[in-house]
C-alpha cells in the first residue's frame, strides 16, 4: 500500500477490528482522578519570585482576602479566615505575574486548618486563556526541572 501524498479522512480509516486490550487501564492515588495538575504556592513564589498570592473572593454578602495555597487549570486552593459553603458561589480573583485573573467559581471543598479555612474551588465559565495561561505555568515548571 502506498499512501505517501495522500491525504485520508478520518471516516475512511477502516475500524482495527479484534484490537483489544487485555486489560483496562485506571489510574491509582489520589491524582488519578485529577483532570488538571496543580501548582502549589511554593511553585508560584519561585516562578513569581514573591512572597505569596494574593487573592480576593467575593460572594453576594461580602469580599474577603486570602492566600493562593494551590491552582490548576480547572481551580484554586486559598486560605481564608472565613467559611464558605459547600456549593456556594463566588468570584474569585488574582495575579499571576502580569496576568490577571477573574473568574466565578463554585466551593468544592472546606477544610479548617490552624490559619483559618483551605477553601477549594472549581474555576466556573473560566477564560479560555487564562485556563491555558495556569496550564502553561505547570509545563514551563516541568521543563525547567
Amino acid at each position: 500500500m502506498d499512501y505517501v501524498g495522500e491525504k485520508k479522512d478520518w471516516d475512511e480509516i477502516p475500524s482495527l477490528d479484534g484490537l483489544q486490550m487485555d486489560w483496562d487501564y485506571s489510574g491509582q492515588g489520589p491524582l488519578a482522578k485529577r483532570r488538571f495538575e496543580r501548582l502549589t504556592d511554593g511553585d508560584m513564589t519561585s516562578i513569581f519570585e514573591v512572597k505569596n498570592v494574593p487573592v480576593r473572593v467575593a460572594t453576594s454578602d461580602f469580599t474577603a482576602d486570602g492566600i493562593l495555597n494551590d491552582i490548576s487549570g480547572g481551580g484554586v486552593a486559598v486560605v481564608l479566615r472565613k467559611e464558605l459553603a459547600i456549593g456556594q458561589h463566588v468570584k474569585v480573583g488574582f495575579f499571576l505575574g502580569r496576568q490577571k485573573i477573574i473568574s466565578q467559581a463554585i466551593v468544592k471543598q472546606s477544610l479548617q486548618i490552624q490559619s483559618g479555612y483551605k477553601i477549594g474551588f472549581q474555576f466556573d465559565n473560566i477564560k479560555e486563556e487564562d485556563s491555558s495561561y495556569i496550564n502553561g505555568l505547570y509545563a514551563s515548571k516541568v521543563l525547567n526541572r
